[in-house]
């Protein structure tokens, strides 16, 4: 595959030559060219994804399951923070609340159009406390926040561990809506290879039992947690064949659906600083992301979901 510019220059991709498909880019937003007081970026403190419907709050850029033996092998949160500060680049560790305020208010002065709709609180895990405070009150303080400041204008969505249910009724208290409580890979041996933190810390097992009580408190259709699509295959753990990886993860699937609850996945992106990344640097095989797709599509009829 190529991105080049066509006849009338307009950006094309081709693949061995042939035109494939065209190429749109988003539009730069206005609020990106404007600055907090401080300094710091928009785009720095505050991006926008998905052609601005999305606004991104990575606040935390550390994850307290530290080192080999707890980190998710596909993660390289860790190491781009170390890597990040060796160039001098700015990355603030912690984003302050008052930072993160500053640059939605820009962003709702220009976003005219309301193309924004909601925003993501995520970073890393929180396994012990950051500013004095547990995960769910220390990512819940930037809903409140944002909340308070901005009632009602943006859906709030919040990518964090599968807590207890009394943590995750705080989410809701301080004004999450979706809640995000990721699982990355099914099979039970896998999910211990590749989220050992997560093994260590909750276990596979509870991580599931705490999803379903999530429902609970937001309902099923609220409560979507994400898998990594394609690190089932990672070599030298993974199933050698997509026949095996297509079932365990339909099987994956219809536990969730099963209950109402949807899961979403990402597409597993190589990493090269991470375990994973250096053993697989192509991913998983083309035929296996369009089989999952049909796998998925296929879960979501079995179930009635949307």
């Amino acid at each position: 595959y190529r991105v080049t510019r066509g006849e009338d220059g307009a950006l094309v991709l081709t693949l061995d030559g042939r035109l494939a498909a065209n190429v749109g880019l988003p539009p730069m937003p206005e609020y990106y060219r404007h600055e907090l007081a401080n300094g710091k970026t928009v785009m720095e403190t505050a991006p926008t994804i998905q052609w601005g419907y999305l606004i991104y709050l990575t606040v935390l850029r550390l994850c307290q399951y530290f080192g080999a033996k707890e980190e998710c092998q596909f993660c390289d949160i860790n190491h781009n923070w170390r890597q990040h500060k060796k160039e001098g680049r700015p990355y603030t560790g912690v984003k302050p609340v008052d930072d993160v305020l500053e640059a939605l208010a820009i962003i709702d002065r220009y976003d005219t159009e309301r193309v924004s709709t909601a925003y993501t609180l995520t970073g890393g895990s929180v396994t012990s406390t950051v500013d004095g405070l547990a995960e769910a009150d220390f990512y819940g303080r930037y809903a409140e926040a944002i909340e308070a400041r901005f009632p009602g204008r943006w859906i709030g969505k919040v990518v964090a561990q599968a807590l207890p249910k009394e943590d995750v009724q705080r989410f809701k208290d301080y004004g999450i809506s979706i809640y995000h409580p990721n699982y990355e890979v099914w099979d039970k041996r896998l999910f211990e290879i590749i989220s050992p933190g997560k093994e260590r810390y909750v276990g596979r097992e509870e991580w599931h039992r705490r999803i379903f009580d999530a429902a609970d408190v937001f309902g099923a259709s609220h409560v979507i947690p994400n898998f990594v699509a394609g690190v089932e295959m990672a070599k030298p753990f993974g199933f050698a064949t997509i026949d095996e990886a297509i079932s365990s993860t339909t099987e994956g699937l219809d536990f969730f659906m099963s209950r109402g609850i949807t899961p979403r996945f990402t597409n597993w992106c190589p990493e090269p600083a991470t375990p994973l990344g250096k053993d697989n640097p192509e991913g998983a095989p083309l035929e296996y992301h369009i089989r999952l797709l049909e796998a998925y599509r296929g879960a979501l009829e079995r179930h009635g979901l949307k």
